[in-house]
């Protein structure tokens, strides 16, 4: 994949990097190992792909960017197979620019991004990262002749060619097929583990039509492989993404950061915020640049430094919060139990124990997942698709497989829970225990 290097430069030599899931991996081309040594792309080895489940998994400690370099080598093995194979005529030019996409898809994310995005405006993940190509990074971009309306388009979905969208963000993409396995090996589990070599040679460009655009389907022959993929992401969310302990972790930091922000905005200076993070309290004027500036300043140590301070505030729920984050005292957590009787105790164990400002101590979550969406014709989910009768021919991989498993997959799942404070789960406990032996004997 390597182009002609600008006039002045040696060729280049693709750079070898050595990777805990895939063993040796190349940087293909020159324009990504500069996006991959610019300041906007090495702020992610400061970020963790897997946010607070570093609380549960002790080994999930990785970084977006190692996620981010699996992602874009996923995509140049499937785009270099198709070269190599004459499936296609894509250009080198559409190659590096679809695996500079893969590179930067992750871009814009924040420290424990999702949190982030529940408590304060302007930080969706998405367009940020859309922001960083168009303001920070279309220099590099440009001067090694790409286009970086092409790798916002390729990220955004509005790329005339969808298959390379579809490669990267779909329900078979290459985002999915390396944080599944990353995962899996950083927390130690082997729900993430599949043939992912079987679904990179059997990945292949179609089209509907002669004059269609490409889209992306697999060769019958790496259905089973595609099933066992399906299964394994359905595993990993429930064992490791959903976990109630790695929610109630995450709960309990959203609910830090919403106590400071409300203490701060009642008595500005009650406080203390480290001066990167003022412009998310205190909102700037509307004015991209600077924002972007600020997010980009940010990684996960300045909140664990901001709430490490905010253990000694005056406010003392702000204080409690923060000590039982910082000493992984996280929320506790019970199924949910409906409007009732039991509800309603459990609402007087936590005011008991934490007076006025109970509220602060007691949260619903309704963590709930799909493992596959069946695709129906008009919605916008991109299907499986699995050739029939290639080049033109498909039908969605629920109806060719051999059992009913997938569909199955389709079911909505909802786990509804209740997370408070151990020392109020205890109570509710031995009120429940006392409640059942009442009815046992029927006293």
């Amino acid at each position: 994949m390597a182009s002609p290097p600008p006039p002045g430069l040696r060729p280049y030599r693709p750079k070898v990097l050595r990777d805990p899931v895939y063993g040796n991996i190349t940087i293909p081309s020159r324009v990504l190992l500069e996006l991959v040594d610019s300041p906007e792309f090495q702020r992610l080895r400061r970020i963790r792909q897997l946010g607070m489940c570093f609380a549960v998994f002790h080994g999930a400690e990785h970084s977006r960017f190692q996620h981010a370099l699996g992602v874009m080598w996923l995509m140049a093995r499937i785009l270099e197979h198709w070269h190599q194979r004459r499936l296609v005529d894509l250009s080198e030019e559409e190659r590096q620019t679809a695996c500079a996409a893969a590179l930067l898809h992750d871009v814009g994310h924040g420290p424990f991004s999702h949190a982030l995005e529940r408590v304060f405006s302007g930080v969706d993940h998405e367009s940020l990262g859309l922001q960083v190509v168009r303001r920070r990074l279309a220099p590099i971009l440009e001067r090694n002749g790409l286009d970086p309306a092409r790798v916002e388009g390729i990220l955004a979905g509005t790329d005339p060619n969808p298959v390379f969208h579809e490669l990267l963000s779909s329900q078979l993409d290459v985002d999915r097929m390396d944080y599944l396995q990353r995962d899996s090996l950083y927390t130690g589990v082997k729900y993430g583990l599949f043939d992912i070599d079987r679904i990179v040679d059997t990945v292949l460009p179609m089209r509907e039509g002669p004059e269609e655009p490409l889209l992306a389907a697999v060769d019958p022959k790496g259905t089973e492989a595609v099933e066992e993929y399906l299964f394994s992401r359905y595993f990993m969310h429930w064992q490791v993404y959903l976990h109630r302990t790695v929610r109630a972790a995450e709960v309990l930091l959203r609910v830090v950061l919403q106590r400071a922000r409300a203490v701060h905005a009642e008595t500005p200076g009650a406080v203390h915020l480290p001066p990167n993070l003022r412009f998310l309290f205190e909102p700037l004027p509307h004015e991209e640049d600077r924002f972007l500036d600020s997010f980009l300043n940010l990684d996960d140590f300045d909140f664990f430094h901001a709430i490490k301070l905010w253990r000694q505030s005056p406010d003392p729920v702000l204080a409690d919060l923060a000590s039982r984050f910082v000493g992984r005292r996280p929320f506790k957590a019970l199924e949910h139990p409906g409007e009732g009787e039991v509800l309603d105790r459990i609402r007087e164990s936590v005011q008991e124990c934490h007076g006025a400002d109970w509220e602060w101590y007691l949260h619903e979550d309704t963590p709930s997942d799909r493992g596959y969406g069946v695709y129906e014709p008009g919605s916008a989910r991109i299907p499986i698709r699995v050739l029939i009768d290639p080049p033109f021919r498909w039908q969605e991989i629920s109806q060719v497989t051999r059992t009913e498993a997938v569909l199955a997959l389709a079911r909505q799942v909802r786990r509804p829970l209740l997370l408070m404070t151990g020392e109020s789960r205890k109570r509710v406990r031995s009120w429940m225990k006392t409640r059942s032996s009442q009815e046992s004997t029927g006293s």
